[in-house]
């Protein structure tokens, strides 16, 4: 095991603690060091994500990089900085400005080099009430009832990026009591929680979704969080562990709450199942909003991009004995959206044409956000 505490303060951890300095301080949820040759020298370019999008950052030399910073990189996230040809995963904790980061790792081999992806995660943030997640009216009060039940199965989806992880990690902080017994299987466990018991999925020891569920399913669990679900055996221990009286709830990549039902039944998902035992649905993006400063000309405070910071959308689709009864049918996607709109769901498109109404974001963003997946 490689301590964090390890790494001297030396050039190469010092770029490595500017760079992450300066991707907080300009909002990155992400930083990315990348190999990259443009035909004439090879360098490690260095990219933040910034609301969603991944903008240049600087630029270091591919000899400091592979001979002192990468291993620093794995050192502080307690890898083997032997290992140059396989995948690795580590995080290490970072203060600044007094608050807490935890910077979670991951390393890849690539043809140019090991590219590493740092994803920053605040501690005080992440973890938001469910007033601020952004809901409104009824899909606020519907997705809280949805939690809140004693047994049931609540599915988070969306693309990659649009925060279903801050979702999952707000549910299981706001329905936290010391006299019940939550469970997690995940991969990454992104942010660990005092009280809750996690489990971290670990595929070189047998440690996967399926085999985390059924280790967990002994373990007289009242509420079940599932990193995400990936294929059909683990959604049908999930549907299983909710018909035998838990609470679960877990991610899913599925377009909106509607095309969540259609691909669980194109995964394999017996209709009977999801007609019982699934409790709701939350489909989710994060739009960026325009810039108040420069109303989207573009200044130094949005780093001339127009926008600043990002705000979540939703649809929340509750179950109702209707919409039950129409499952077991097997539907066209077009009958159930109809019957989901029919029930109170509001759609995507009703939630954000108002927002462009009011000059809050635009439909260039809109159309990028919702092309996503």
């Amino acid at each position: 095991m490689f301590g964090k505490r390890a790494v001297p303060r030396v050039k190469s951890s010092d770029t490595i603690y500017a760079y992450l300095k300066r991707g907080i301080k300009e909002g990155a949820s992400d930083i990315h060091w990348e190999p990259y040759y443009d035909g004439s020298r090879e360098s490690i370019v260095v990219r933040f994500r910034v609301d969603g999008i991944l903008k240049d950052a600087g630029r270091l030399s591919s000899e400091l990089f592979s001979s002192t910073v990468i291993n620093a990189i794995k050192i502080m996230s307690s890898m083997d900085p032997t290992k140059k040809r396989t995948n690795q995963d580590g995080r290490f904790n970072f203060m600044q400005d007094g608050t807490g980061y935890d910077v979670r790792v991951a390393i890849m081999p690539t043809i140019s080099g090991e590219k590493v992806v740092m994803r920053i995660t605040n501690r005080g943030t992440y973890c938001k009430n469910i007033s601020e997640l952004g809901m409104t009216g009824d899909a606020q009060k519907n997705f809280e009832t949805m939690i809140r039940r004693p047994e049931g199965f609540v599915l988070i989806t969306g693309p990659s990026g649009a925060g279903k992880t801050t979702t999952l990690y707000s549910i299981l902080q706001n329905v936290y009591r010391r006299e019940i017994n939550i469970c997690t299987i995940e991969d990454p466990v992104e942010l660990q929680f005092a009280g809750i018991n996690q489990i971290q999925v670990n595929y070189e020891y047998g440690m996967t979704f399926v085999t985390g569920l059924r280790a967990i399913m002994r373990q007289d669990p009242n509420i079940v969080a599932v990193g995400e679900i990936r294929d059909l055996e683990t959604v049908r221990i999930a549907f299983q562990a909710s018909l035998a009286g838990s609470m679960v709830f877990s991610t899913l990549h599925a377009r909106d709450a509607v095309n969540t039902i259609t691909r669980l039944m194109d995964m394999g998902v017996e209709p009977f199942f999801i007609a019982t035992a699934l409790t709701g649905i939350v489909s989710q993006r994060l739009i960026r909003l325009v810039c108040r400063d420069c109303s989207g000309q573009g200044c130094k405070q949005c780093n001339f991009t127009g926008f600043r910071k990002r705000i979540g959308v939703f649809e929340v689709l509750r179950m109702t004995d209707p919409l039950r009864q129409l499952i077991l049918k097997r539907p066209s996607f077009e009958e159930l959206k109809d019957a989901a709109i029919g029930q109170g769901m509001a759609p995507f498109s009703s939630v954000i044409e108002p927002m462009i109404k009011q000059g809050l974001t635009t439909a260039e963003e809109v159309n990028r956000v919702l092309a996503l997946e």
